[in-house]
């Protein structure tokens, strides 16, 4: 049986919940790059490299 996105959104859900904080902060900054990665490839100006994208949070922390 596939799983639909209401039997994943609710067992992550769950399982999120068991977390500590700092986890799911990790996990939040995880769908966040994932997100981020999605999004079709864009040229950035060197201006841009001035914020942080959450490629560079993710990297950060690792």
């Amino acid at each position: 049986m596939k799983p639909t996105i209401n039997n994943i959104e609710k067992a992550v859900s769950e399982k999120l919940r068991l977390l500590s904080r700092e986890k799911q902060e990790e996990v939040l900054d995880f769908v966040q790059f994932l997100l981020y990665k999605s999004q079709p490839t864009k040229q950035f100006s060197i201006s841009s490299k001035s914020s942080t994208s959450p490629t560079e949070t993710l990297s950060s922390r690792y």
